[in-house]
Order: structure tokens, then C-alpha cells, then sequence
């Protein structure tokens, strides 16, 4: 049994079908504000169970009898210090600390971030860092993977802005470069991490096989879409300005701000030994990703290939 926190997330669903479609036994903790987005995921034979990081009890629940326990928490949109602290520190813990006592699990796959190579400004690094750490040291054999952003963050999040507006925000200067891949590559990273003897007692970094500035990546997108997107450079400045004054009236202003500055820094890794590891092969590309993306909503505006 694979028992999955996070997988009704974005990452999480594309997991949770693709072991599914490898005929594994899936269980997904569920907290009550995702229901509706863990149906579909019923349907699939997915055992669902509810509870939530905080509930010891839920979490025992989902490790009872779990070989594999996969932890793919995010803070998402809720950017606050104590629910960043509860998704990429304590509760992450929390979880480790129940496959710990069930006593079954074979290996603990935990999902960190790729870091800047000077990533001390960040305080959610810390966080993630002080997790790997604890997760080193539980005895319990492990695999950490550190993915860069997913194009998904790009395309998805952005396309409401682009398709009204016609340009993209970009903070900072737009020729950091970094190493974006599609969630599909994340996703099958994990699953030939399952068992695999080389990938235990692992930190993997993740990253695509391009490494673009975000000026070009714009590009990209512009010449599928098939219409001109102009990229909107905002200074750091100002926008750490606007979170400091949005704070007494959204407390996860500044969380926001701090993410999209470490979202837009310079990334990039060496994946010639994780893709020998985890057998991952060929990897998508931007343009095949954005491409794939609009056939599948049926979108006209194509540009040909």
C-alpha cells in the first residue's frame, strides 16, 4: 500500500494516476476542503481516508499497513507563517513520525524544492531544510527529491492574465535562468524511485531538460499560443513594498511576495546521474508541454508546428 499526503494537490493527482495506472494499491489522506477534488480520484479504486496533517489519528489511519508513505504537501495559497511552518516543517514530521510507528513503511519519499544557489533569503527554506533533516535521521529509509518549479505554475496560473491582458508578469529583470519541467517528470521520477535500491537514502534535484530564462520561456508560449505575449517586468522592491502594505489586510501577502521572488531566482541542477537512477529518459520540453496543453482544451489559436 502507497499512502499519498498531498495527492489532491496538482502534483499529487498526476501521481496518484500514474500508479494507479500501474495497478498499485493507492491511499490518499483527504482534508475536508478537498473532497470535491478527491472523487475523481475515488473512481480510480484511490482509498480515501479524511483527517489532515494535524490529526495524529488520520495520519496513523494512513500509514497502518503503508510499504511506501509519500509526503507532497504545499502551503498553496495560504502563504501565513504557521501554515507555511505546518505544510513544509511540522506536519511533514508529523507524518514520518506515524510511519515511523506503524512500523511497515519500506521507504519515505519526501517532496523539498529545488534551491537558488544562495538561498538564505528565503525563511520557507528553512523549513524545508530542518524537514530533510529530520527525515535523514528517523532511520527510516528515504528518498527526498528537490524539484524546480513545474511549468504548470507558468501556463495554468498565468493564462487568465495573458489571455485578458496579453502580457505576463515577471518579476525582476526576466534573464534569470532557470530549470522548470513538466509534472508528468516529477511524477514518474517518483514512481521509479518505488523500490529502487539506488534511490534509497537519496537527495534528488529535479530539473527539466532546458534551462531558460523566463523572457524566453514567455517567447515560447507566445509562438504556440499563437499571439504576441509582451513579458511585464515588476521590480522586487515593489512588490515586497506591496506585501508589507497588503499584510493588515491579507496575512499571506508576505508569504506570497517571498514565493514569487524565489519562484523568479536562478535555478538550475545536473540530472545526468538522477536520469540514469530513476530511468526518466527523454523529458518534455516547454514548447511540447505548452503545446500538448491547448490541444487538450481544444484551444484554436495553434501555432503549427
Amino acid at each position: 500500500m502507497i499512502f499519498i499526503v498531498g495527492g489532491t494537490g496538482t502534483l499529487g493527482q498526476t501521481l496518484v494516476r500514474m500508479l494507479r495506472a500501474q495497478g498499485l494499491p493507492v491511499r490518499v489522506l483527504v482534508r475536508s476542503g478537498s473532497v470535491a477534488k478527491a472523487e475523481p480520484l475515488r473512481k480510480l479504486g484511490v482509498e480515501l481516508i479524511g483527517g489532515d496533517l494535524r490529526d495524529p489519528a488520520s495520519l496513523a489511519a494512513g500509514c497502518r499497513g503503508a510499504t511506501h508513505v509519500i509526503c507532497a504537501t504545499s502551503a498553496g495559497d495560504d502563504r501565513r507563517p504557521e501554515a507555511r511552518r505546518m505544510a513544509e516543517y511540522q506536519g511533514p514530521v508529523n507524518l514520518l513520525h506515524a510511519a515511523q510507528k506503524a512500523g511497515t513503511c519500506q521507504q519515505f519519499i519526501f517532496t523539498s524544492t529545488l534551491f537558488p544557489r544562495n538561498p538564505v533569503g528565503y525563511r520557507f527554506v528553512w523549513a524545508k531544510l530542518m524537514a530533510e533533516e529530520a527525515i535523514q535521521a528517523s532511520g527510516l529509509p528515504y528518498t527526498i527529491f528537490r524539484p524546480c518549479g513545474l511549468f504548470y505554475e507558468i501556463i495554468q496560473r498565468g493564462e487568465p492574465i495573458v489571455e485578458r491582458f496579453g502580457v505576463f508578469p515577471i518579476l525582476g529583470s526576466g534573464k534569470k535562468r532557470t530549470q522548470m519541467l513538466a509534472m508528468v517528470d516529477v511524477a514518474r521520477a517518483f514512481c521509479n524511485a518505488l523500490d529502487n535500491p539506488e534511490a534509497l537514502n537519496r537527495t534528488f534535484e529535479l530539473g527539466g531538460p532546458e534551462r531558460l530564462s523566463f523572457d524566453e520561456m514567455v517567447a515560447i508560449w507566445s509562438r504556440v499560443w499563437g499571439a504576441p505575449i509582451r513579458p511585464l517586468h515588476l521590480p522586487i522592491w515593489l512588490m515586497n513594498t506591496l506585501g508589507w502594505a497588503l499584510q493588515p489586510l491579507n496575512p499571506s501577502a508576505l508569504g506570497i511576495m517571498e514565493l514569487l521572488e524565489f519562484s523568479y531566482d536562478a535555478m538550475a541542477c545536473e540530472m545526468s546521474e538522477t536520469n540514469r537512477i530513476l530511468r526518466l529518459g527523454r523529458m518534455q520540453t516547454l514548447e511540447e508541454y505548452t503545446r500538448e496543453y491547448y490541444i487538450t482544451k481544444g484551444k484554436p489559436a495553434l501555432a503549427p508546428a
